[in-house]
Parts: structure tokens; sequence; C-alpha cells
């Protein structure tokens, strides 16, 4: 490809050979080292192609072996520049193209981010556009390493960041880390309290004195386990200590769900009239968007899309112009009413996408109480979600260290107490 398009720039002939020596001919112009590609054999000698030098070079190898040489085709640009020599406006107009494209490919019009999940593509590109890479850099001045430390060093969540530039398309291709555990200390001193309320189920502690057991309805605040311990209570001068106290404590939770599915309701209607406008946006001038002539809308009601397309050469190669092409949909809404068995599904769905929404995975739902009144305008829902979850937190106790013999409870922090 790349030495097909050096010869066209250069010039090319395509070549008939005629005459009774054309095997002599062919191995002369080989000797003179004539560079010659696609030969072919006709009824009549052989066709070839070489370069216009070569062409040239030709002449002597025709003269000695009294063969005939007669051109078929002229390519390349050297051609088209001579055929074109007296359309000076033409020629200035094709000039100034070329060295347009060739300005316009020094710089970056398009930045795509790939690999990230958590991370909203539109913060990585504003923080590279505050370290000077954005939409109409100049692609040489990028320092590639650089922008990657610096996205590194932003977001922790990134474990890999690389930056390439092919054309005019810069790809930055990050790779999200690993989140990192917390690093408990087992030398705080720590209370465990109640993060929220619940009926005690299950409580494992692991340090500590439990204040609760299994049954008890506990607030949120109140604590769990003590971090305060009493060393040998038979004896008659007790040592006191403090300790990491960590448990595991669960507790059933009650969460209840009002709603209401009205029988009758508006839907939309989509009439089939549709509409488009296009716009163009220019990147080098500061994200201009110019209108294109199109008509007015003369729907009421409608829904709207707009799709971008930024044209190019190649994949490589994006042009500083986006292509917006926004489409209008028009539709009426019209007065519909469902079944009790419709609303029943309806309201069962939208339990179900409640209940993904605004419980965590980690909490399990222990049973779920529906009951259903009929109106004549609605159907009433009310539910009743029971969970089983986690409800310990790790308080740090203020004051404390690990370890104090023979200090008593009313010195110190206030004596934990049910």
């Amino acid at each position: 490809m790349i030495l097909a398009f050096w010869f066209w720039l250069r010039g090319y002939v395509r070549l008939t050979v005629t005459g009774f020596s054309v095997e002599r001919f062919l191995n002369m112009a080989a000797f003179h080292k004539i560079y010659m590609w696609n030969v072919t054999r006709t009824e009549a000698g052989v066709e070839l192609n070489t370069s216009i030098r070569g062409f040239k070079m030709l002449r002597n190898c025709t003269r000695k072996t009294k063969c005939r040489t007669r051109i078929r085709e002229k390519h390349g640009l050297p051609f088209i520049l001579h055929r074109y020599r007296k359309r000076k406006l033409l020629m200035a107009g094709v000039l100034f193209f070329v060295a347009a494209m060739f300005a316009l490919s020094s710089f970056v019009w398009k930045i795509d981010v790939i690999g990230t999940e958590t991370l909203h593509h539109d913060e990585v590109r504003a923080f590279l556009a505050e370290r000077g890479l954005q939409i109409g850099t100049l692609k040489y001045r990028i320092n590639r390493e650089e922008k990657a430390r610096a996205l590194l060093s932003q977001f922790p969540e990134i474990g890999f960041a690389n930056i390439h530039t092919r054309g005019t398309r810069t790809t930055v291709l990050l790779a999200e880390a690993i989140p990192v555990q917390p690093l408990i200390d087992r030398t705080t001193p720590t209370h465990v309290v109640a993060d929220r309320d619940g009926l005690i189920t299950t409580i494992t502690a692991g340090a500590g004195a439990p204040l609760v057991r299994t049954g008890d309805v506990v607030q949120a605040g109140e604590m769990l386990v003590s971090g305060y311990l009493q060393i040998q209570p038979d004896m008659p001068d007790p040592e006191y200590v403090y300790v990491h106290a960590y448990a595991q404590v669960w507790a059933r939770r009650y969460y209840p769900i009002e709603f209401a599915i009205p029988l009758s309701y508006e839907q939309r209607i989509f009439t089939g009239n549709v509409a488009h406008r296009h716009a163009l946006q220019f990147l080098f001038a500061g994200s201009r968007v110019v209108n294109l002539p199109g008509g007015g809308i003369s729907f009421t009601d409608y829904d709207r899309i707009t799709t971008q397309h930024q044209p190019g050469v190649g994949g490589d190669y994006p042009l500083p112009v986006v292509w917006l092409t926004t489409r209008y949909a028009e539709f009426v809404m019209k007065q519909r009413t469902r079944t009790l068995t419709q609303a029943r599904e309806l309201a069962e769905r939208q339990l179900t996408a409640r209940i993904l929404r605004e419980f965590d995975f980690g909490i399990d739902i222990v049973e779920k109480r529906v009951s259903l009144e009929e109106t004549p305008e609605a159907l009433l829902i009310s539910a009743l979600i029971i969970t089983n979850e986690r409800i310990d937190k790790m308080v740090p106790i203020e004051g404390a260290t690990p370890w104090n013999p023979r200090t008593p409870p009313e010195e110190t922090s206030t004596s934990p107490t049910h």
C-alpha cells in the first residue's frame, strides 16, 4: 500500500512492449536495474508498469533490442498536475486543501476513554483537560507518561493507565485496581455499638465483653460489646484492660413499603410522524454548533433523540467536525384503563425493582409480606420487608490505651452499661 502510494506520487506509466526480442528487452532492463512491476504477457508481447525515470532509461534497451514501446496509460500526481497546470485557482485550492489536512492532522480531535466501570469517562476527560490534554491539543506536545502518572495519583481506583495517539485520535486505556481492603488496627481499643435498630438474632464476639444476647431489641448507638474488661473479677483487687472489641452481630429489621397502582392512566401513543433536524459542530471553533436549514417542528408532544457522528479518514483520523442529527417522534397521550390482574402484575414488578434498588446485596431478605387493597381508583399495596443484616460497628475508645492495669472504671471513660 505504501509502495503503491509512493509510485503514484512520483508517477508511472503502463507500457506495451512488442517485437521479436521481448525476453532480451526484459533481461537488459533488469541488468540495468530498472524497476518494473505487474508484468503480463499478451499475444503481441508484454505489458508492464514502470516509473517515469525508468521509462526514460528503457529507450536504450528499446534501441538495442529493436523492440517497440507504446504508452497505454499514465498514472500519478505529476500527470494530474500537468493536465491542470493552466487552472491556477484549482491547483491553489488543491494545495490549500492538502496543507489544511496536514495542519488539522497535527491536533487531537477525539479522546476515547476505555476500561473504566465505576469511574465516569467525563470525569477522566475533565481531569486531563486541566492537565492540557483536550480536544484541539497539538499532539506533538502531549507528554503521555506525565499524564498517565497524573491519572494514577489522582484516582486511586485506577491501577493501570496508558495514553497513546494515532492520527488525530487519542486513546486513554485504563484498568481499575482491586479495591484495597482496610487494615484493622487490633491495638486500638474499641467498643462495638449498634449501627441501626434491630432484634438480635446472632452475636459472635471475637474479643470484648458482650452486653446483649439473642432476642434483645437494640437501638442505634447502643453498646453491644464492651472493650473494657475486668481481669480476675473474683480477686480483691481486680485489674482492668482496654481491648480491641470486635464481633459479628446480626439483627432482624423491618421495612414498610407502601405505594399505589392507579387503574386509570395516560399512555404515550406514537403517531408515526417523524421529523429530523441536522447541525454541524466545529471542534476547532470552540465547539460551535451551526444548525442547518430544515424547517421547524410542528409537533406539540414529541420525543427527541440526538445522535452524533464524527467523520474521518479511516479509524485513526477523525475530522474536527461532528454531524448532529436530532430525531423528533410525535406522540399523543391517551387515557387507558388496566385490569386488576394487570395492576397486580405491575405492582409485583415495581416492588421487586424497589427491593433491588434499595437493599444491598449483603442483606438477607427473610420474608416479604404483601397485602393488597382494591379501590375503585387504584390498587393499594402495603408490603413489609423483613431482613437479617449486620448492625455492628466498631467505635474507638477516646483516651484509652491497650493496657491500663489497676485502673478503676470511674476514673477513665464511662463504664458501658446495657
